[in-house]
Order: C-alpha cells, then sequence, then structure tokens
C-alpha cells in the first residue's frame, strides 16, 4: 500500500491528533507520572520487558523524584504536540515513541495493572518514523492485523474459557464492575440508567452475546478488506459498550479505529482523511 508525503503527513497529524487527546486526557485525570503521588509498589509480573526498564532504575527515578517526573512529561506531551506542528520531521517522532514507551511502562509499573487500552498509542507512532513510501504502507498494514488481533483475541479468550455460555454473564459484569459507582452515586441519571438495565438482565444477557460475536466478526478483516466498513463501526462500538456496562476505559483503542478507513486515493491524489483534513 502505497501513499505520497502529503497524505503521510496529513494521517500522521490525525493521528497524532488523537493520541494528544489521549494524553489531555491522562493529564486531566491525574495519571502522569508526576501526578502519580510518589508510588513505590511494583507490578513488573512476569514480564521481560517490564523488568529490563526496571533494572535501568528509570521508572523508580521518575516515581521517586517529582521534578523529574514533571519535567518528563512536559517533554511527553512538548514533543507530541511538535509531531503536530511538524509531521514530516521523523526524528521528533521517534523521540515522542520513546518518551511514551517510558510513560507506558511506568504507568503499568506503578498502577499495580497492565492495562492494555494505551497500546494503541504506544503502537501508533511506529509507522510515522519511515519515509519510505513501501515501508510506511507495510507497517500501517500491521497496524491494521494488530487491530483485528485485540478484539479476535477478545473473542477466543471468551469462547475457549466458555464464558460466552454462562446465563448471568453479562449481569455478573455490571454487577461486579459498576457496583461500587451505584453505591456512591445512587441518585445520577447514569445510575438510574445501570438499575434499569439489571432490572432487565435478559437484555444485558443478550447484549453482551452480541458484544461477544462483534468481537468475533473481526476475523473477517484476516482475510478481506471488504468489510472494513463495518469493523470500523464496531471498532468505534464495542470500546463505548466496555465503558458503560464494565467500567472498562478502552478509548485510547480509538487511535486504531483510523488503520481501518479506506485512505488510499481513488480517482485523485485526495483520500477519505484528507478530505476531512
Amino acid at each position: 500500500m502505497e501513499t505520497t508525503l502529503i497524505q503521510q503527513t496529513r494521517l500522521c497529524r490525525l493521528v497524532f491528533a488523537c493520541i494528544l487527546g489521549s494524553l489531555l486526557y491522562a493529564l486531566f485525570s491525574h495519571t502522569l507520572l508526576h501526578q502519580l503521588q510518589g508510588p513505590v509498589l511494583k507490578y513488573p509480573y512476569a514480564d521481560p520487558s517490564y523488568w529490563v526498564l526496571v533494572l535501568t532504575g528509570i521508572p523508580s527515578f521518575l516515581a521517586g523524584h517529582y521534578g523529574a517526573a514533571l519535567a518528563f512529561d512536559v517533554c511527553l506531551l512538548g514533543s507530541c504536540v511538535l509531531v503536530l506542528v511538524f509531521p514530516e520531521r521523523r526524528w521528533l517522532v521517534v523521540v515522542f515513541f520513546v518518551l511514551y514507551s517510558v510513560y507506558f511502562f511506568t504507568y503499568n509499573i506503578y498502577g499495580n495493572w497492565h492495562t492494555g487500552s494505551k497500546a494503541g498509542v504506544l503502537v501508533a507512532p511506529v509507522p510515522f518514523m519511515t519515509r519510505d513510501k513501501r515501508r510506511f504502507g507495510m507497517l500501517w498494514e500491521g497496524l491494521r492485523y494488530f487491530t483485528l488481533f485485540i478484539y479476535t483475541d477478545a473473542f477466543l479468550w471468551k469462547l475457549f474459557r466458555v464464558s460466552w455460555l454462562h446465563a448471568d454473564q453479562g449481569v455478573l459484569i455490571v454487577r461486579e464492575n459498576l457496583a461500587a459507582y451505584l453505591y456512591h452515586h445512587p441518585s445520577t441519571l447514569q445510575a438510574r440508567c445501570y438499575y434499569w438495565f439489571l432490572a432487565h438482565p435478559q437484555l444485558v444477557n443478550w447484549l453482551f452475546r452480541l458484544g461477544w460475536i462483534a468481537e468475533g466478526i473481526f476475523i473477517v478483516g484476516f482475510f478481506t478488506r471488504k468489510y472494513d466498513k463495518l469493523l470500523l463501526v464496531l471498532s468505534l462500538l464495542l470500546p463505548f459498550g466496555f465503558f458503560f456496562f464494565a467500567d472498562a476505559f478502552f478509548f485510547e483503542l480509538y487511535v486504531l479505529c483510523l488503520t481501518l478507513v479506506d485512505w488510499k486515493p481513488r480517482h485523485s491524489d485526495r483520500s477519505p482523511i484528507a478530505a476531512v483534513l
């Protein structure tokens, strides 16, 4: 899949605009490194990549020095903004990727939970590190397959664990993940929505099964691009469903939805994304 330099530049700006939105959310939700309140408990688990970074001492240094963490976060946000302004500077993309990698691993190490939602932001900059059109096309295609894998893997996980056969799986997910919210905010409009759904358990269970089937549809994308528009719609709906029914925030995966857009030129040099920009 080949593209022009102008198309790559426009696509780069669109991707990094999504990434900047993710970073701003992290800022306002107090989850940047300087906002973690000096955590001390580590959770590298059995992942070699986490242990390599832990052994360098970088996470401990950033977590234990507020000034260093603040400077790091400023550089992280600044590099993202600079890529938006100068998308043709490949070295800026590399700098951002390195900084975000440190943030990604450090956040997960001290968050005591290896969240996968930020993986979309982690890998999205990779294709923009090269100027070669053919290499860019291959890397962007690889991101598309990675997006397909995420949802296919979720489908297979539920399939082999046979959780989809549990009659009340959907209701149990809502009860377990939203019990705290319902306890602390029982009078909100959102809470009243949850109470209504819990009063109709069969509807919740069928929505869970429909979501599981929607994840399975992504398998088709490995064999054809014919249904990418459908997959794009599903990739927009599923994170919202995860958030509403399971209190699982996966909106950082939205940046990967761009890989399902047909942005190749047809009768001119303008692509659908270029038309938007």
